[in-house]
């Protein structure tokens, strides 16, 4: 998936350099078929494309544009089986040119398009394909069929045959920039073209750009620095040679400079240009390096300054907690007092003790689970490896009663091992559990537990077939104090989720619900396996 702005662009160019293949490729199929020399040669002293080489890259900048940008080449089975056909009559096609250079065969698989005119096109005897050109076809058939295939360890076969063909396409694009035959006629006497080069130039690029974060192109085009110093030295290092020895091939050809002094101009110019981009990309480095070690530094404060506020919110909260159990319990004792001399008030009065020990016995459940909230930071317990089953074993015994009461179905698999405080494990599978209780349904409560094994954690569930709840609550329920119901249809506080989401969220783990109203809800959270 294409995620840097890099990436994005770089898909982007390689969508349309695809498409400027196969318009190479046509453009010169039309050369052929209607006769005209400067579609299938872009410079009449050069030879022309072959057509069948025309008709190769259709297909290979055809198939590349298929091949989208995801992992999987295509979604749709027709255009996989499309793009697999074409890549493989390229490496058929391309490897019996091959076999007829290095076997000297006469299979003339080249000839077969416009057979009349291959003779008499050109300032060669004969058009053929060119062993370079056929090797490329190889190279280009093989990479895209190898397109999405990955070892273990990241490495793209593709990108490696990608990057060969570019290597010789190049040679031949310098071959004539400099007009030096020996680079674009490899191994023969029939050179590649000019625009067959052109166009194997683009489609590498497109190849290499249609996977933009896979393999060797994820560095190049990251955001990291080694993707930003990769991204201004590479075009650097192709292009300023290549200029700079175009310059001195003119000024000798045209008698400014002799061999000798051109080299050496040459020679100097390359220092100095690299010398001055390296220098001008450790400046923009080294400003960069500065600027990240100042937003470092004012990170870290920041998060020692949130820390210490998290810390002393969290003891704060236990201490008020704590330090109004004592008064309310008094509050409440009192009150009990008051209720027993209850044949000497009148029905109102009698009605307002009923009140106030109602409200005193919510207040004391909200500091009761407000100290638990509190406690999961402040006293928790050092993980360890433990056993899941004895949590949850744990669990169901301190609710027996309720359990026995509703008549609850249990189904539970073998828990895993898992690194965790044990007493806080209990709790979420208590509070998990009871959930389910407190909402069950009309039907017979059936819950189920159990766990599996997903890379170096543990997901757990505790699925039930209560009320459920609507899909729009789904983050809702885990903050504290919210109720979706009122008091009088299920009693509590609310802040049952948010401690089983304090807790997991302290094992560095998560926690979620999925749900359909009326049909049960599930609850999943993870844990690190031991």
């Amino acid at each position: 998936m294409v995620r840097t702005s890099s990436q994005l662009i770089l898909w982007r160019f390689s969508q349309r350099a695809s498409e400027c293949v196969v318009a190479i490729g046509v453009t010169a199929l039309l050369g052929w078929l209607l006769d005209v020399p400067l579609l299938r040669s872009w410079n009449l002293d050069f030879k022309p494309m072959n057509p069948l080489s025309a008709v190769l890259l259709v297909l290979i900048g055809g198939t590349l544009r298929l091949t989208g940008a995801e992992p999987t080449p295509v979604s749709r089975p027709s255009n996989r089986w499309i793009v697999t056909f074409g890549a493989s009559i390229v490496v058929v096609l391309g490897a019996l040119k091959l076999i007829e250079y290095l076997g000297e065969l006469d299979l003339n698989v080249d000839q077969w398009l416009f057979h009349g005119r291959l003779n008499s096109a050109g300032p060669y005897l004969r058009n053929e394909m060119a062993l370079n050109t056929a090797l490329n076809f190889v190279l280009c058939g093989a990479g895209l069929l190898l397109l999405d295939f990955e070892t273990r360890r990241g490495f793209r076969p593709a990108q490696v045959l990608f990057l060969i063909a570019a290597l010789l396409g190049l040679l031949a694009l310098i071959g004539y920039v400099y007009r030096s035959p020996h680079l674009y006629t490899i191994g023969t006497s029939m050179p590649m073209a000019l625009n067959s080069a052109v166009a194997f130039e683009l489609f590498c690029l497109a190849a290499l750009g249609s996977r933009p974060d896979r393999g060797w192109m994820g560095v190049i085009t990251s955001d990291t620095t080694a993707g930003v110093m990769a991204r201004r030295l590479l075009p650097a290092a192709i292009l300023i040679p290549l200029g700079l020895g175009a310059l001195e091939g003119a000024t000798e050809r045209s008698g400014y400079l002799k061999t000798q002094p051109g080299l050496a101009l040459f020679a100097t110019a390359v220092m100095i240009l690299f010398a001055a981009l390296i220098w001008w990309n450790a400046r923009l480095l080294f400003f960069a390096e500065t600027e990240k070690q100042k937003a470092e530094a004012e990170l870290k404060r920041t998060s020692a300054e949130l820390a210490r506020s998290n810390t002393d919110l969290q003891q704060f909260a236990y201490v008020a907690s704590h330090d109004l159990t004592e008064p309310l319990r008094m509050v409440v004792s009192y009150l009990q007092l008051v209720k027993g001399h209850d044949q000497q008030l009148d029905s109102e009065g009698r009605e307002f003790i009923g009140y106030a020990m109602d409200g005193a016995a919510r207040m004391q459940a909200l500091i009761q689970d407000l100290l638990a909230y509190a406690r999961v930071d402040v006293r928790g317990n050092a993980f360890e490896p433990i056993e899941a089953d004895n949590a949850l074993r744990a669990a169901l015994a301190n609710l027996k009663v309720p359990l026995e009461e509703t008549h609850a179905g249990i189904e539970r698999e073998p828990l895993p091992r898992v690194r965790a405080d044990a007493v806080q494990l209990t709790q979420v599978f208590q509070n998990l559990i009871g959930n389910a209780v407190k909402f069950r349904g009309q039907t017979p409560l059936r819950i189920e537990i159990g766990a599996r094994r997903q890379g170096d954690e543990w997901i757990f569930h505790v699925r039930d077939n209560g009320i459920g709840i609507e899909p729009k609550h789904f983050d809702r329920v885990f903050a504290l104090f919210q109720r979706l119901h009122t008091r009088r249809e299920y009693p509590g506080t609310g802040m049952g989720l948010a401690i089983c989401k304090k807790i997991v969220e302290r094992h560095g783990g998560r926690i979620w619900v999925e749900s359909t109203p009326g049909k049960g809800a599930a609850f999943f959270f993870t844990l690190p396996a031991a």
